[in-house]
């Protein structure tokens, strides 16, 4: 990962906040201390949890056993599956909802809890209470629940981030989900094979995230996310979490491959020569994404979705937080198909869909932001005139059963694309990135992406990629008025505000999508306010900028020609200050739906 250029997030050390450990040693001399300072006033053991996320790395535990041992400490390991129900009573539980729909299925409601076998957990505690060993540690998914909540002396929490959540997934499946139980075949979106997004989407994810909050707010020590492990005291973690969420923030950049992808952005980002291209560069698709983060001689890397979840207010503002909750509204990130090929013919659903058929909040909408394009590039946006949609779904049909392709371009318009264009793809248009181009895809988070035709080509695992095309055409047939209106999809420039250096542009608005983009040019010097609400900033045009509140003496905070940062609600006014000819692209959440 050497080649990724990360921004580190600068948080002054303050003297009275504990100190992070660094290494298993530290956390052995912590423990060996507290067991011996509670020996003088009892003679109970002393009873700890180490809790995590899927794919925590548990080897900490087995290190820190032997450590202790080594000082003469008698450690009793006690695996958190002991408290759980048997893996077919679980299996039987979640199989519905991984299983209901051949590609996609329905978010399981419920929380780790439902899980518990209530019976299993009094006998573990049970002999807990008569073990003769010095130190107990209870490791594993779950270890802190609510019938054991005031058991321990101590807890840790392993973070993952999502980057290793989901290679962990296709590496194993957790205890409960039975060898062959579920074969979903396929490739699914973003290089993920339908089974790995089946079992992370609708069960692992709302279980582990649920979890994940409820330790976080209970927990004693965080161990980091990344392979050098932090151990950081709650008090210290949670001050650094509340002085970042109060500042500009980056995210660590994720790059994917794709049967379509482009050599863009591996040229501007010096991905290297092993990666053939790639498709999608995640600048601010949050739930999947992470923070670095320095705080003096330390670096720790904190899943986006840890970080939202200790100060949702700061991020999100009151506003946000009490129509979003714990979920991070929008995303932004490149598509680039620049030397490569034309993005599937696609369509996403909207709110009612999503809800109706898999148990979800929101639907996807997006739009493309254009910026490179060679001369022959287009985008592929709504119906054309006169065209049968009953036909549109037979022809695609027969491609998809015989293998044949598709004379897409018979039904699907099209408009030629530049720089600096805006193309709106609401919920139930019909769509698609031509190649030769880069765009800054922003969107809600997250989606579904239902395949009409992706050109007969394999993934790059040399799967075909899944066609969707009973959910697309139900989608798309209930957005006709849009599909047959995409002239209505490329909206105006309105000067909004002008000031000394520059000046902001809206693009118009339309009822069906909840966000609005906006651009800034401007020379030397740009003002402006959250007025409670994040902004997403991303420079399109420009070596650099740096941006600092009006109203603290926060560090300045320096984002570099095509990246992105996040500014939270409660940033208030704020200046960016750049060089000459800058432009920013500004993405916020709408405030009114018409």
């Amino acid at each position: 990962m050497d080649y990724l250029e990360f921004d580190l997030n600068i948080v002054p050390k303050q003297s009275n906040l504990k100190p992070i450990m660094n290494n298993v040693n530290e956390v052995s001399s912590f423990l060996t201390r507290s067991f011996d300072e509670g020996r003088v006033f009892n003679h109970k053991p002393l009873i700890i949890a180490f809790d995590g996320y899927v794919g925590a790395d548990w080897s900490i535990v087995f290190k820190l056993k032997e450590e202790l041992e080594k000082n003469g400490i008698s450690v009793d390991l006690i695996e958190s599956i002991d408290f759980f129900k048997n893996s077919q009573e679980i299996w039987r539980t979640i199989e519905p909802y991984i299983t209901v729909d051949e590609h996609f299925g329905r978010m399981y409601k419920g929380d780790l809890s439902d899980l518990l076998d209530e019976n299993a957990v009094v006998k573990v505690k049970e002999k807990i209470k008569k073990s003769s060993d010095n130190v107990i540690i209870c490791f594993g998914y779950g270890s802190s629940n609510r019938m054991t909540n005031t058991f321990y002396d101590y807890v840790f929490y392993i973070d993952v981030t999502h980057e290793n959540f989901i290679k962990s997934v296709q590496e194993r499946n957790l205890w409960f989900v039975p060898k062959g139980g579920l074969n979903a075949q396929g490739a699914a979106d973003v290089g993920m094979s339908v089974q790995t997004f089946k079992l992370t989407r609708y069960v692992y994810a709302p279980l582990f995230d649920k979890h994940r909050r409820n330790v976080l707010r209970k927990m004693d020590f965080y161990v980091s996310a990344n392979t050098q492990q932090k151990i950081i005291p709650r008090p210290t973690f949670d001050y650094v979490m509340s002085k970042l969420s109060q500042q500009p923030f980056k995210l660590k950049p994720l790059y994917i491959q794709g049967p379509w992808g482009g050599q863009w952005i591996k040229q501007k980002r010096r991905i290297p020569e092993n990666y053939r291209n790639c498709a999608w560069a995640f600048e601010a698709v949050t739930s999947d994404m992470s923070l670095l983060v320095e705080f003096g001689k330390d670096v720790f890397e904190v899943p986006f979705d840890t970080f939202l979840a200790k100060n949702p207010k700061y991020i999100l503002g009151e506003r946000g937080f009490n129509r979003f909750g714990y979920f991070f509204p929008l995303r932004v990130h490149y598509d680039d198909s620049y030397d490569g090929g034309n993005m599937a013919i696609q369509v996403h659903p909207d709110h009612s869909y999503v809800q109706k058929h898999f148990s979800e909040k929101v639907g996807q909408q997006e739009a493309y932001y254009i910026v490179e394009a060679k001369d022959n590039s287009e985008v592929f946006l709504g119906l054309k005139d006169g065209i049968n949609l009953d036909d549109f779904f037979e022809d695609a049909l027969k491609s998809k059963e015989n293998r044949t392709s598709l004379d897409y371009q018979k039904y699907v318009n099209s408009f030629h694309s530049k720089p600096g264009d805006l193309f709106l793809i609401p919920s139930g248009t019909v769509h698609a990135l031509g190649k030769n181009q880069v765009c800054l895809e922003i969107g809600t988070s997250y989606g579904y992406t239902f395949h009409i035709y992706d050109y007969l080509r394999p993934d790059l695992n040399g799967n075909l990629r899944e066609i969707h095309l009973d959910h697309a055409f139900s989608v798309l047939n209930s957005h006709l008025n849009l599909n047959f209106s995409p002239d209505k999809l490329r909206p105006t420039l309105e000067a909004i505000r002008v000031q000394e250096n520059g000046t902001e542009y809206l693009f118009e608005r339309i009822k069906e999508i909840l966000f609005e983009v906006r651009r800034i040019e401007f020379s030397t010097l740009w003002k402006d306010d959250t007025f409670e609400d994040f902004h997403i900033l991303t420079l399109i045009k420009g070596d650099k900028i740096t941006i600092q509140s009006e109203d603290s003496t926060n560090s300045d905070i320096t984002v570099y020609n095509s990246k992105t940062i996040i500014v939270p609600a409660c940033f208030g006014r704020y200046t960016i200050q750049g060089g000459q000819n800058c432009v920013v692209v500004k993405v916020l959440v709408k405030r009114s739906t018409t």
